[in-house]
């Protein structure tokens, strides 16, 4: 019993002592990766690979998320400031989570303090010792206001908010009035508006009360506030209210994917929200019916308009449809973006391209900017779209579906071949 005990016990110790031996080894692979990813981007390479930035290139390449890829950039660049703290990490004498830490505090003056007592606390210790300490480049500690908003398997939204206290009034008495866009007929918002134009706060206060005593009275749980705001599931029909003022009269021009609401039903039955595939089909009839939700049908190849060359710019239908199609952002591998889109034709219309669904395909204006410029090339070949990058790397969309790297792809034989292989020649 006792040499099995002694040999249990050296095999853990030789165990824990691999573990630890392989984990300074990848952190020394780590700051040789982060290393790289600095000069990468020091240089500016990332636009000759074909990506608006290194993080959108690392997404694509690497297949890691955008939180990480904006990350991994973020410290790579602070590690060209910081030469004692590179020195230590590539060692392996510090941990990835410490130095991500230190990084918050660190300046030339106090960096071979820290990094010390880094290596000397571990990222637990660390955090212990740090706390309370100013952090760099901060006069005093700042408030993190934020809105945050997270899907739900099911498709439904949470939401969670910390606003300063004028933007907080401001959204509270947006908030208002939404309660009364939502609760409130034409004729008592009518009656709000004085001879004047502007409508009396009296009046106003006076509606809202009772509106709120409607909604109490029709709550099985009474769970009015008192202090002028609704809460539970009036302030959903507040906020709402307040949505779909916004929507009905949007004063900005800019094209955002998110403005509208759009079903997308297919010829075998189902439907689907292209931003919010958690729905199901049967969560969707009402939205059919209410004439805020555009409905669009597609057939097996998810295209619905055509327009030939009358035009070169594409139409409305025709951007609703490719955002949904394309889950309302960006279609190149690798780029996220959901703003300032332009519906690129991967057959130039000067060229003869039509302006036809099969022909465009929505990109952002940086990645517009490098099909452009040469450093990547969009063509379609059948139903596939073959997307090839300046690096050498090639992704293929299969039926609009997202982009997979496939660098063995073979172009049909009468096809011009994409800018990585003229990038080769």
């Amino acid at each position: 019993m006792l040499v099995m005990e002694a040999e249990s016990e050296l095999r853990a110790e030789v165990l824990a002592e691999e573990i630890v031996d392989r984990y300074r080894s990848m952190m020394r692979s780590k700051a040789g990766l982060l290393e790289m990813i600095g000069e990468f981007d020091r240089r500016g390479l990332a636009q000759e690979c074909g990506a608006s930035s290194t993080a959108t290139w690392l997404m694509r390449r690497l297949g890691i998320s955008e939180s990480s890829a904006h990350e991994y950039v973020y410290v790579a660049r602070q590690l060209l400031n910081f030469p004692y703290l590179a020195e230590m990490f590539a060692a392996g004498n510090l941990s990835y989570s410490a130095l991500r830490l230190l990084l918050k505090y660190l300046t030339p003056e106090n960096e071979v303090e820290l990094v010390e007592k880094g290596m000397e606390l571990g990222h637990n210790g660390l955090e212990c010792a740090l706390a309370g300490r100013e952090k760099a480049g901060d006069d005093k500690p700042k408030k993190e206001y934020y809105l945050r908003m997270a899907k739900e398997d099911d498709g439904d939204l949470t939401l969670w908010a910390r606003l300063n206290h004028v933007d907080g009034d401001a959204f509270c008495a947006a908030l208002k009035i939404g309660h009364l866009a939502f609760a409130a007929s034409e004729e008592e918002l009518s009656s709000l508006i004085g001879e004047d134009g502007y409508v009396d706060p009296a009046k106003l206060d006076a509606l809202i009360k009772a509106k709120e005593e409607e909604e109490e009275k029709m709550q099985a749980k009474k769970d009015v506030s008192g202090f002028g705001l609704p809460t539970g599931r009036a302030m959903v029909h507040a906020l709402m209210g307040m949505v779909n003022a916004v929507r009905s009269q949007p004063q900005s021009k800019l094209r955002a994917p998110g403005a509208q609401v759009s079903v997308m039903a297919t010829l075998d039955g189902r439907a689907y929200l292209p931003n919010n595939a958690g729905v199901a089909s049967e969560g969707l009839a009402n939205l059919v019916a209410n004439a805020l939700v555009r409905l669009d049908t597609v057939d097996d190849r998810g295209l619905i308009i055509n327009a030939g060359r009358s035009t070169r710019l594409a139409t409305d239908g025709q951007i609703r449809s490719l955002l949904g199609m394309w889950g309302g952002q960006c279609a190149m591998p690798g780029c996220t973006h959901t703003r300032f889109m332009e519906f690129h034709h991967m057959q130039e219309w000067a060229n003869g391209g039509l302006t036809d669904m099969d022909n465009l395909i929505p990109l952002c204006s940086a990645c517009h900017s490098l099909v452009t410029e040469g450093y990547a090339e969009i063509t379609r070949h059948g139903d596939e779209i073959v997307f090839d990058f300046g690096d050498g790397s090639r992704y293929v969309s299969y039926n609009h579906s997202l982009p997979v790297r496939n660098d063995s792809y073979v172009m049909p034989k009468a096809e011009k071949r994409g800018c990585a292989d003229s990038f080769a020649s």
